[in-house]
C-alpha cells in the first residue's frame, strides 16, 4: 500500500510521515464496519492531487510511509492497546504519526505509545460524543471511554460534542482537565481560547469522523446531526498547528458502506466512496499543515 500511490522515493520507511492503519472494532454502540475504514481511506488517497493549493505546498516531498495493516479485531481491548503501543516503539521520535482506525479505542494505544516519546502533551478531540464513560459493555477500553481513560494524564479540548448521557455530562462538567465546546455553541474563537488555556506546548489531535455533520460524513457508527462542516474542521486544525507543536493525529470511526453488484461481489457505495476520498483529503491536509509549520514546530 502507498499513500496517493506515491513513487518509491517518497514512500519509504525513512519518510517524515508514518500512516498506521488499524483494523479494529469491538462492542460497537450502533452501526458496525469501522474495522474496514482505514484500508478504504488509503485506497481513496491514490486519487488525490499532490499539490495543496490552500497551503501552497507539496507535502509528499517529505515522504509518506504506510505501515502494514494491523488486523486487531480478534484481540481483546487490552491486547489491542498494548500491540498498538508496541508498534510505535521502533518509530523515531521525529516522525509524524497518523493513525487510521478502526474504532476510537485505538486512540488509547496511540496516545500511550507517544507518551514514551513526548511525555506531557494535550489532546484536541473532534467528536460528536464525549467518550467519557467510565466503562461501556463491560470494558474501560471501549470506544465510549477513550477520553475518560486519557484525561488524568492529558489536558483535553473537546470540540463538536452533542451526545451524552446525564451521568457523563456531570462528569465532563466537573473535570478540571477537560474543556468542552459543544456543537451548538461552536465558535472558532472559543477553540482558540481553549487552546491558549492549555499549559502543555505539545498537542495530539484525535478526529472521530462523527464530529462532522452527516452532510459531510455519514458512514459512521452513530452519526449525529448538528455537526461540524469541512471548513470549520480545517480552521480548527490550522489553529492547532499555529498555536501548538502537533505531535500526531488519528482519524477514526469511518465505517464504509458496501453494496452487492454482479456475481455477488461487494463494492463501496457511492456515498462511502465519496467519504473515503474526503477523509483521505483530510489526512493529507493534516500532513500539509505539519509540513508548512515544520520549521516553526
Amino acid at each position: 500500500m502507498k499513500w496517493m500511490n506515491l513513487p518509491d522515493e517518497y514512500s519509504g520507511e525513512d519518510s517524515s510521515f508514518i500512516v498506521l492503519p488499524i483494523a479494529y472494532e469491538k462492542n460497537v454502540t450502533y452501526g458496525a464496519g469501522a474495522s474496514r475504514g482505514a484500508i478504504e481511506v488509503v485506497k481513496a488517497s491514490k486519487h488525490l492531487e499532490y499539490y495543496d493549493e490552500e497551503l501552497d505546498c507539496e507535502f509528499f516531498e517529505k515522504g509518506v510511509y504506510i505501515h502494514p495493516l494491523l488486523k486487531l479485531s480478534s484481540e481483546s481491548a487490552e491486547d489491542m492497546v498494548a500491540l498498538v503501543q508496541e508498534k510505535l516503539k521502533p518509530i523515531e521520535a521525529n516522525k509524524f504519526i497518523i493513525g487510521l482506525g478502526g474504532d476510537h479505542a485505538v486512540t488509547i494505544g496511540l496516545v500511550k505509545g507517544l507518551e514514551e516519546f513526548y511525555g506531557d502533551f494535550a489532546i484536541l478531540q473532534i467528536d460528536a460524543h464525549s467518550d467519557f464513560r467510565d466503562s461501556w459493555n463491560g470494558s474501560k477500553l471501549n470506544h465510549a471511554c477513550v477520553i475518560r481513560q486519557l484525561v488524568d494524564k492529558h489536558e483535553v479540548v473537546a470540540v463538536g460534542i452533542r451526545a451524552q448521557d446525564k451521568d457523563e455530562n456531570e462528569a465532563v462538567e466537573n473535570c478540571e482537565n477537560l474543556q468542552t465546546i459543544y456543537g451548538w455553541e461552536f465558535d472558532i474563537k472559543k477553540v482558540r481560547e481553549a487552546l491558549l488555556n492549555i499549559k502543555a506546548e505539545k498537542l495530539y489531535i484525535t478526529i472521530d469522523v462523527d464530529g462532522f455533520d452527516p452532510s459531510v460524513i455519514s458512514c459512521t457508527g452513530t452519526p449525529e446531526p448538528g455537526g461540524l462542516l469541512w471548513q470549520q474542521v480545517i480552521e480548527i486544525l490550522k489553529l492547532c498547528f499555529s498555536l501548538k507543536k502537533v505531535i500526531g493525529c488519528d482519524v477514526v470511526e469511518f465505517a464504509p458502506e458496501y453494496v452487492l453488484v454482479e456475481n455477488n461481489e461487494r463494492k463501496l457505495s457511492s456515498r462511502a466512496r465519496s467519504e473515503a476520498y474526503i477523509l483521505a483529503r483530510l489526512v493529507s491536509k493534516v500532513m500539509a499543515m505539519k509540513g508548512n509549520f515544520f520549521l516553526e514546530n
